[in-house]
């Protein structure tokens, strides 16, 4: 009888790795490339705990990924805003948003369906009977 190895079976092997790769380079998050691959979320991360190689490799990928994400954004107010992008359709989104914001005619509080509500005086103004710390 041969013998094999010893231990678990080696799930992350080279070709699933590089596919893992491949998949956030191209922009998926960490969890949607693992299940893209079929393997746990935890398994890459604990590889590059303990190989460096690897590990470089994953934080390239993470780079490459975050930049394909952002270059898919579509350019609007919110991508002004929150990315930095200042190109002439952002830029005309932004200023679009931002007139019509400050130029609204109702006020929040005179709305019409705004309900009054009596609120307790402040403690100080209570007589001392009610007061829970009062002796």
């Amino acid at each position: 009888m041969t013998r094999r190895g010893r231990g678990r079976p080696l799930l992350f092997d080279t070709a699933l790795r590089e596919q893992y790769l491949a998949a956030v380079t191209s922009g998926m998050r960490l969890g949607d490339a693992a299940r893209h691959c079929g393997i746990n979320i935890n398994l890459p991360r604990t590889h590059a705990r303990t190989d460096p190689a690897f590990a470089e490799a994953l934080d390239h990928a993470r780079t490459l990924g975050k930049k394909q994400r952002e270059a898919n954004l579509p350019h609007n107010e919110s991508r002004y805003t929150n990315h930095g992008c200042r190109c002439g359709t952002c830029r005309h989104c932004a200023t679009t948003a931002r007139r019509g914001r400050r130029h609204t005619t109702t006020e929040p509080d005179t709305a019409p369906d705004a309900e009054v509500i009596d609120l307790p005086p402040p403690a100080a103004q209570l007589p001392a009977r009610l007061l829970p710390f009062a002796s």
